[in-house]
């Protein structure tokens, strides 16, 4: 079996991927946790998963109180779903797999930067539009948890 890293931007917006040597895969949040029980289980079964880069991101100034349940729930459903797969997975917070990975002169904000730079390591992926930033971090991680692994 080919070896696998997966990244994983828990947000409603979110998104996650899977890359190995020779190809990735990008998947949007499919906005249940069953949906995501059926897309990491099947990469799970196809793959090596070496390890997960879980974002570790917390509430943000102005974020509403239901809207940071809800993120809280999600990013709860995607720890114990990498558990119970028995998927190694690590939390790292934006600041660290960002550094030295993300171009923080390649756009205005964080979500352009983050775009610019997935665009630029995988130049293939569908990232065209400014919402795809759930995508680009996705890809990014997965990125960076294959050079943690090395």
């Amino acid at each position: 079996m080919e070896k696998a890293y997966i990244g994983i931007d828990p947000g409603k917006g979110g998104a996650l991927a899977l890359i190995t040597p020779d190809h990735y895969q990008v998947e949007d949040f499919p906005g249940d946790p069953a949906g995501v029980v059926d897309i990491l289980r099947s990469w799970a079964v196809q793959h090596d998963i070496q390890l997960a880069a879980l974002e570790k991101v917390g509430a943000r100034p102005g974020q509403g109180v239901v809207s940071m349940f809800t993120f809280g729930q999600n990013l709860g459903a995607y720890q114990g779903i990498l558990a119970a797969l028995a998927i190694p997975f690590i939390m790292p917070t934006p600041q660290t797999w960002q550094k030295g990975l993300v171009d923080q002169k390649a756009g205005p904000d964080p979500k352009t930067r983050t775009l610019v730079t997935a665009r630029r390591l995988f130049p293939n992926a569908e990232l065209s539009r400014q919402k795809d930033h759930g995508r680009a971090d996705a890809l990014l991680m997965a990125f960076w948890a294959r050079n943690q692994a090395r």
